[in-house]
C-alpha cells in the first residue's frame, strides 16, 4: 500500500511536469520530496491512533504503534519514514512528541537518519541459521503476571525518571535529600567504630520488632512531640515507611474495599493500594490539609477501611493539616470505627513555626497507626521507619513483616542508635532545617525572577517540594517533554491523582540540589514554559485556570 502511493505521487509530478502544471515547476525544484511526503504521512498517520486520555504518552504509543508497523513487515525496509514536523501536523501533536518517538526507534535499531534520505527503515535483524536443535520457545512470562500488578507504576513514572538519568539534566523531580555536606554527619566514622566494637552481633539476626534501645529512643522522642510515650512492644522498626504502608495495607484490605486518600497524594501509597487491589476515594486538600467535611460527606455513603493522611507537610502539595481539622478528622474516623494510617514522612523537616502536635497525640482509642522514618533527613538509603499501633496490631504485623524480609538490618540500627545517642543527629537536624530553607527560598527567588504568569506556586513552610499551577493552555505532561530539551525535569501533577488527573500541576524539588543548580533549572524550565506556550494548541482536554492547592 506504501509502495503503490509514492508510485501514485511520482506518476502525478510527472504528468503535471509534462503538461507544464505551474505546481510541477516548484515540486520539481524540490523533487518529488513534498508530493512523495505527503503521501507517506497521511497512509501512515492514518494507521497511528493516539489516545489522549491514556496514561501511556503520547510518544509511547507513537513509537509502539511504528515498531509493530515494521516487526510486522507493513513497514518494510528502506522505507522513509515523514519528518518530525509533518508527521506531527497530521497527528495533532507536538514536534517533540514524534522526536522522542523516532528517538525510541532509533535506539533500538530500527530506524536511522540517512544523508539526502530523512528517516529510514532499518527492518528487522535476520534471524540466525536455524540450529540443528531448535531452540526452546521461551516462557511468556508476561502473561503469567496477575492482570492488576503488570502496571503498578505509571508510565510517566518511569519517564521522568528515564529523563533525569540522562547526562547534564538537572533534576528538580528528585525527592532524595542531600546529606554529604552536612558538618553533623559522618556515617564512615558511624559505621567503622561499630564494626571495630561488635562486628559479630552485627552479622546476627536481629528481633523481628527490632533491637530494643532503638525503639526506646524513638518513644522517648516521639513523647517529646506530645505524644503519649508508647510502649516498647508498640513500635516495629521497618526497612524504610514504604514497607509499613505495605504491611498496613496487606493486613488490613481485601481486594476492592475502600482507602480514603488526600487527593494529591504520595505516589508510592497509591502504588501500594493499587497492587493490593483497593479502591481508593479522594479526598481535596487545600492549604489546610485534607477537607474533613468533604470526607465526611464520603462516609456517610461508602464503607471506608481505612484512612490514609500526611498532616505534616504533605506531599506533593506542602500543606500542613490544621489542629482543628486534626481533631474533626481523628472524631470522624472515631465515629465510624475506621484506622488513621498518619504518614509523618516530613514532620522534622519545619522552616518556619513548628507544626502542630501529631494526630496521635490526640488519640485515646487507638485509631491512629503512626508512620515515621529518616529517609527524608539521612537519606533513601538507609532504609529504616518505624509503625507504632496498638499491640493487638503489631504483633500480627510482625508475623507479616517475617514473610517479607525477617527482620530489620543490625548494622542500619546500630548505626541511628549511634546518631541519636551521641546528639549528632539532633545536631544535623538543626543544620538541615537551616540549609534546605535556604534553598526552598533560592526555588522560590528563580521562579519569581523567571516564570510567566501562567505558573503559580505556594510557599511550603517545610517538606521538600514546591507545587505549582498551569494556567491553560498549559499542559504538565506536554511541559515535561519540552523541558526535557532543555535537560530538566520535574514531577508532572497526574502521578499524585488516583484518578490520573492533574495536568495543571507540577511538582518541583529543591532538597538535594545548590543553589545555582535550582536557578538554573528554573531558568531551563521557565524557557520550555514560554516556549510551549507560543505554540499552537490541537484539539484535546481543556486544562483550565486551577488553584495552587
Amino acid at each position: 500500500m506504501l509502495y503503490l502511493h509514492l508510485l501514485m505521487a511520482e506518476f502525478r509530478l510527472k504528468w503535471m511536469m509534462s503538461i507544464g502544471h505551474p505546481l510541477a515547476v516548484y515540486s520539481g525544484c524540490k523533487g518529488v520530496y513534498t508530493v512523495m511526503e505527503q503521501s507517506i504521512s497521511e497512509p501512515l498517520a492514518m494507521q497511528l491512533a493516539i489516545r489522549r486520555d491514556s496514561d501511556t504518552p503520547t510518544y509511547r504509543q507513537i513509537e509502539s504503534q511504528i515498531r509493530s508497523l515494521i516487526l510486522e513487515g507493513r513497514l518494510p525496509a528502506g522505507a522513509r519514514l515523514p519528518a518530525e514536523r509533518v508527521l506531527a501536523r497530521h497527528l495533532g501533536v507536538n514536534r517533540t512528541t514524534v522526536v522522542n518517538a523516532y528517538r525510541e526507534l532509533a535506539a533500538d535499531g530500527l530506524i536511522a537518519g540517512r544523508a539526502g534520505r530523512g528517516t529510514v527503515v532499518l527492518g528487522v535483524a535476520e534471524r540466525a541459521e536455524a540450529s540443528a536443535e531448535p531452540a526452546p520457545v521461551p516462557l511468556a512470562w508476561s502473561g503469567l503476571i496477575r492482570p492488576r500488578l503488570r502496571s503498578i507504576q505509571s508510565p510517566l513514572v518511569r519517564r521522568v525518571a528515564d529523563l533525569a538519568a540522562r547526562p547534564g539534566t538537572i533534576s528538580l523531580a528528585a525527592g532524595i535529600p542531600e546529606i554529604l555536606t552536612s558538618p553533623h554527619i559522618a556515617l564512615d566514622k558511624t559505621v567503622g567504630r561499630l564494626l571495630d566494637s561488635c562486628r559479630e552481633s552485627l552479622l546476627q539476626d536481629s528481633p523481628v520488632l527490632g533491637l530494643m534501645h532503638l525503639r526506646e529512643e524513638l518513644a522517648r522522642r516521639l513523647a517529646l512531640k506530645g505524644c503519649s510515650r508508647p510502649a516498647a512492644n508498640q513500635i516495629l522498626i521497618l526497612s524504610g515507611s514504604q514497607q509499613g504502608l505495605y504491611l498496613v495495607a496487606q493486613l488490613l484490605l481485601e481486594p476492592g474495599q475502600a482507602v480514603l486518600v488526600e487527593s494529591p497524594t504520595y505516589v508510592g501509597a497509591l502504588e501500594v493500594f493499587r497492587a493490593l487491589g483497593a479502591r481508593l476515594i479522594e479526598v481535596p486538600v487545600d492549604e489546610q490539609g485534607m477537607r474533613v467535611s468533604a470526607a465526611e460527606q464520603i462516609m456517610a455513603h461508602v464503607d471506608v477501611r481505612l484512612i490514609y493522611t500526611i498532616p505534616n507537610f504533605q506531599n506533593p502539595t506542602g500543606s500542613v493539616m490544621s489542629a482543628e481539622r486534626r481533631a474533626a478528622l481523628l472524631a470522624l474516623a472515631q465515629r465510624h470505627r475506621v484506622p488513621i494510617l498518619e504518614d509523618d514522612l516530613y514532620g522534622e523537616l519545619f522552616y518556619e513555626a513548628n507544626p502542630p502536635a501529631p494526630m496521635r497525640a490526640l488519640d485515646r482509642g487507638g485509631f491512629v497507626l503512626y508512620l515515621g522514618s529518616l529517609s527524608s533527613v539521612l537519606g533513601p538509603g538507609l532504609r529504616l521507619g518505624w509503625l507504632v499501633a496498638p499491640p493487638a496490631l503489631i504483633e500480627p504485623l510482625a508475623a507479616l513483616r517475617r514473610t517479607v524480609d525477617l527482620h530489620p538490618s543490625n548494622l542500619t540500627q546500630q548505626a541511628v542508635c549511634e546518631l541519636l545517642g551521641d546528639g549528632s543527629l539532633d545536631a544535623h537536624l538543626a543544620w538541615v532545617r537551616r540549609a534546605w530553607a535556604s534553598r526552598r527560598d533560592a526555588l522560590l527567588d528563580a521562579l519569581e525572577s523567571h516564570m510567566p504568569p501562567s505558573v503559580r506556586w505556594g510557599r511550603p513552610q517545610g517538606g521538600l517540594y514546591v507545587w505549582c499551577s498551569l494556567a491553560a493552555p498549559l499542559n504538565s505532561r506536554e511541559l515535561l517533554e519540552e523541558a526535557a530539551n532543555e535537560e530538566v525535569v520535574f514531577v508532572p501533577g497526574n502521578v499524585f491523582f488516583a484518578d490520573g488527573q492533574g495536568e495543571a500541576y507540577m511538582r518541583l524539588s529543591f532538597a538535594h540540589l545548590s543553589a545555582l543548580d535550582i536557578a538554573e533549572g528554573v531558568r531551563r524550565l521557565a524557557r520550555a514554559v514560554k516556549r510551549l506556550e507560543k505554540q499552537p494548541k490541537h484539539d484535546g482536554p481543556s486544562v483550565g485556570e486551577h488553584p495552587i492547592v
